[in-house]
């Protein structure tokens, strides 16, 4: 890596649902020439507009940003395709003299791009056998199984998320390793030879628990219930991106499978248990710093990476 590469820093703020992130980075975009690529497994789906609480439009105006609003439904996706997009992004970004910061709190795509994939060890005649047999079973039995197999991505992927609880079976039964090792072991490999600096954005859990109820209301009554309708009368219920937590559980209730205040209840306790999953696994990662959104001593630390990310690169 050259001297230009090794200069080469894109900032990361990360954190869990609702802790404010989206705020703080378009307040620092007015004072720094950056564009935000979503770090966010959810907002890529287009169409899924108020319940990923993807950027509005004055939020959009402030700040552009990449990677959301942009692959339909029905449509998977993977870490190895959102490494792939970040990097054509970033680039892309670079090229017109602005700089790209991640922000997110997918924990799972940061390390594909802070840290690399790896490549499974199998056949493609082994993968599609065992694919077969975990198509055949029903989620709560993919959670089961990766619970006794690999505790700890059984921890670190959502309940609800059954694409990746699955795949972190596969690579179980194909590896002979768990996933969590099989990342662990890897060597590093990050997205352009860049360095990715972590900061991490917190709150106590009661505050979150708050802030997502109150998310929560507002997105519903912005007319979450009425767009989530429209997506399944659209895609089906069924479809990769309406299994993303909030629509799941509302989908079930326009069925007929629940009432709008107790889906709003579940909705509320998943998204709460989502937040604390996020928050074990972002403080056990290597961070800059780490502290609420509203802590000036931190919007300062940010400020002060933003501009060595935009001088080192200049």
């Amino acid at each position: 890596m050259g001297d230009a590469a090794a200069h080469d820093i894109c900032p990361v703020i990360a954190g869990p649902t609702a802790v404010g992130k989206t705020a703080l980075v378009v307040a620092l975009a007015a004072r720094f020439p950056i564009e935000i690529v979503s770090l966010d497994s959810r907002q890529i789906y287009h169409g899924l507009r108020l319940g990923t609480a993807q950027p509005d439009a004055v939020e959009l105006a402030a700040c552009p940003h990449h990677l959301v609003d942009f692959l339909p439904p029905q449509e998977r996706y993977s870490a190895r395709r959102f490494r792939d997009d970040f990097q054509r992004v970033a680039t892309g970004i670079r090229a017109r003299g602005r700089f790209p910061v991640l922000v997110g709190g997918a924990g799972l795509y940061l390390s594909a791009v802070r840290d690399g994939l790896f490549t499974l060890p199998a056949d493609p005649a082994a993968l599609a056998q065992v694919r077969h047999e975990l198509d055949a079973l029903p989620d709560d039995e993919i959670r089961a199984r990766l619970l006794a197999e690999d505790p700890a991505s059984w921890a670190r992927i959502h309940a609800r998320d059954r694409y990746r609880s699955q795949r972190a079976l596969e690579i179980r039964r194909l590896a002979g390793e768990s996933m969590s090792d099989l990342m662990a072991a890897r060597r590093p490999d990050p997205a352009l030879g860049w360095e990715y600096p972590l900061v991490v954005l917190d709150r106590d859990r009661k505050d979150l628990r708050a802030r997502i109820a109150a998310r929560l209301q507002a997105m519903l009554a912005a007319g979450w219930l009425e767009e989530t309708a429209g997506l399944v009368a659209r895609h089906g219920a069924d479809c990769p991106g309406l299994r993303t937590l909030g629509y799941r559980e509302l989908a079930a209730h326009l069925a007929g499978e629940s009432d709008l205040a107790a889906a709003l209840a579940t909705v509320e306790l998943r998204t709460g248990q989502y937040a604390k999953r996020q928050q074990t696994w972002f403080r056990a990662q290597p961070r800059l710093l780490c502290g609420t959104p509203d802590d000036p001593a931190l919007r300062d630390e940010a400020a002060r990476l933003l501009a060595r990310a935009c001088a080192g690169a200049a």
